[in-house]
C-alpha cells in the first residue's frame, strides 16, 4: 500500500474533525449576549426581562411576578432559538445588531412577527 496514504490519513481526520466540531456549534452568540427588557407589558403579567450569556444559558423573568424560567439558547439562521426543558423552541428574530429581539410566541410560524402575537425586546446592556 502507498505510504503517502498513512501520511495524509491523519491529517484527513483531525480535518474533518475539526468541521465536525465548529459545524455542530451554530453560529456566534457575542452579538445577542445581555440583558433585553419587554418593550411593552405582556398581558396582565407585566414586563419580561430576557438574560441572555455566553454560555448558552437564559433567564425569562416575569419582573412584576418575580417569577423565571430558564432556557438554552443558540443563533441559527441569523435567528435566537430559545430552548426549554419540557421541548418547546421560541424563535426570536433580531434587528438593529441584535439590540432588539421580536420573538413570536403565538405557536406558529409567521414570516415577520406580527404586532398582536409578537414580544418586542431590547437589550439594556
Amino acid at each position: 500500500m502507498n505510504r503517502s496514504v498513512f501520511t495524509w490519513l491523519p491529517a484527513l481526520g483531525l480535518l474533518l474533525a475539526c468541521a465536525l466540531i465548529l459545524g455542530g456549534c451554530g453560529e456566534s452568540r457575542t452579538p445577542f449576549v445581555g440583558t433585553y427588557k419587554s418593550d411593552h407589558p405582556v398581558s396582565d403579567k407585566g414586563h419580561i426581562e430576557l438574560v441572555l450569556r455566553d454560555n448558552g444559558e437564559a433567564d425569562w423573568t416575569w419582573v412584576d411576578q418575580g417569577k423565571s424560567s430558564k432556557f438554552k439558547w443558540r443563533v441559527q439562521d441569523g435567528r435566537v432559538w430559545f430552548y426549554t426543558k419540557e421541548g418547546i423552541i421560541i424563535i426570536a428574530t433580531p434587528s438593529n445588531g441584535g439590540k432588539h429581539l421580536s420573538v413570536d410566541v403565538s405557536g406558529e410560524w409567521n414570516e415577520g412577527c406580527p404586532v398582536e402575537r409578537c414580544i418586542n425586546f431590547t437589550r439594556l446592556q
